[in-house]
Parts: C-alpha cells; sequence; structure tokens
C-alpha cells in the first residue's frame, strides 16, 4: 500500500474513534444531567439516546451546526500538511481550537449562551450548565482513545 493511502485510513480511523467516542461521552453527560435533573429512570429510552449520540454530533443536534465535526477534521489536515506535527499533537490542537474556541466564538456571535439549560415541569427553576463540563471530558476521553489507538497503531508499523 502507498504512503498516501496508508495516511489517509489512518487519518479515517482517528476520526471515527473521535466521533464515535466524543459524541457518546458528550451524549452520556447531557443525557445524565437531564435524567438527574428530571428525577427521570434511568430506562431504555436513556440507554437508546446515548447510543444514538454520534448520530446526533454528525446531524450536528448536539453542535447547532450540521457536520461540525468537518470543521476539527479540516482543521486536523490543515495542520498535519503544513505544520508537520506529530499526528496526535495536531488532532490535539484541531479538537481543542474547534471545540472550545471555534464554537464558544459561535455560540457568542449568535448571541447564545455556552450553555445547557434544562427545564423540568416538576421544579419552578431552570438548571443552566457551561456547556465546557460536557465538552471537556468528552474531548479527554476521545483523545485517550485516540492516543491509545495511535500509539497501538505505531507500534505495529515499527515492528512491521
Amino acid at each position: 500500500m502507498s504512503y498516501k493511502k496508508n495516511r489517509f485510513t489512518l487519518y479515517l480511523k482517528i476520526w471515527i474513534i473521535h466521533i464515535i467516542v466524543y459524541y457518546l461521552v458528550f451524549g452520556l453527560i447531557l443525557q445524565s444531567l437531564e435524567q438527574w435533573y428530571r428525577e427521570w429512570p434511568v430506562n431504555w429510552e436513556f440507554i437508546g439516546k446515548i447510543l444514538l449520540s454520534p448520530l446526533n454530533g454528525i446531524f450536528g443536534w448536539f453542535d447547532g451546526f450540521p457536520m461540525y465535526f468537518l470543521l476539527p477534521v479540516i482543521m486536523f489536515l490543515i495542520i498535519e500538511t503544513f505544520q508537520k506535527l506529530n499526528t496526535f499533537y495536531s488532532y490535539i490542537i484541531s479538537v481543542f481550537l474547534s471545540y472550545i474556541l471555534i464554537k464558544y466564538l459561535i455560540y457568542y456571535s449568535r448571541g447564545f449562551p455556552f450553555n445547557i439549560i434544562l427545564r423540568s415541569n416538576q421544579k419552578e427553576e431552570s438548571l443552566e450548565i457551561s456547556l465546557l463540563y460536557a465538552i471537556l471530558p468528552a474531548i479527554f476521553i476521545s483523545s485517550i482513545s485516540v492516543y491509545l489507538f495511535l500509539k497501538k497503531h505505531f507500534s505495529q508499523s515499527k515492528v512491521s
């Protein structure tokens, strides 16, 4: 296999891992907060919503922008092409810039609060939580997953 095809396959795997893990964790946090605040029991619908979280992420329902996951991918490819950093560092930089800085600027420019607002029929007040409480753990866990994949990938490629 050619070098370019190997790199493309590697990049594709990195972003598939990221999308699945990031949005599963993000969805788990959001659904758990909602279930807790509304005092609903954990049920199959709760589990189904979490399992469908990667699809919600792909369609942009979590980010408020369709196909938002393409932004970090494009940033990653630009960094990989021009900066020649370690693949993992390129990944981390693109994810942090796009999910924290750029996302915040998008919310700010639209006049939306950078918060999750939960409402319940049983309670008089809404619960407002910063999106960072969901974004940061999701980035952290997806980054660990990508790092473990890359570590495994590069250790296997050195043996071959």
